[in-house]
């Protein structure tokens, strides 16, 4: 009697559900190799739903407590893209502690977006207040703040300051940008290098 793993591994018999399995491995398994075509497309993609989950954020969603749906959404990606980026580096030959190292900065960047979030569009006590509205004074507030760090010509200090804290600000996306880039370039470990 054959068990269905043995037909499975037969040409042209397939167990059903398993082009799901191999797309959940591709997704969540670190373990493996991706060619650099597929690698780019799935990396597309990731950005994609990165950039489509910063909607989570807005005003009126934090309002209602769906920071915790933003966190969940940031944390699968994160894994999903440090899970591509393994792959990749190990079928390009290389190390993914790079890879490893611009995830955690990323999270880390994450946790202190919600963080900030939470102590912007909180509020302590019986008391509700718009949220709009607090928003709306915190951003003038920073706008003010960077305003007058910047206005003071005479005190070059303040610009370097505000540099300095736009660097900081940009710095995981930077990183995994890069890290992208690098993982991309390389050839695989099996084709000839170009």
């Amino acid at each position: 009697m054959d068990s269905g793993l043995a037909a499975a591994r037969r040409p042209g018999m397939t167990i059903a559900g398993a082009d799901d399995m191999q797309a959940l491995r591709l997704l969540f398994s670190p373990f493996g190799r991706l060619g650099p075509k597929a690698f780019v497309i799935a990396v597309i993609v990731v950005d994609a739903a990165g950039a489509a989950s910063q909607w989570l954020t807005v005003l009126g969603a934090t309002a209602n407590n769906k920071l915790l749906l933003f966190a969940a959404a940031q944390a699968l990606l994160i894994w999903v893209w440090f899970v591509l980026h393994a792959k990749r580096l190990r079928d390009a030959g290389r190390s993914i502690g790079l890879a490893v190292g611009a995830a955690v900065l990323y999270a880390l960047s994450v946790v202190l977006l919600l963080t900030v979030a939470t102590a912007f569009f909180t509020t302590v006590g019986p008391t509700k207040y718009d949220v709009n509205t607090i928003g709306a004074l915190s951003l003038i507030l920073l706008l003010s703040i960077l305003e007058s760090l910047g206005a003071a010509s005479s005190y070059p200090l303040g610009s370097i300051i505000i540099a300095i804290l736009a660097v900081l600000a940009f710095l995981p996306v930077i990183v995994a940008m890069i890290v992208t880039l690098w993982a991309a370039t390389g050839a695989s470990v099996d084709e000839p290098a170009a």
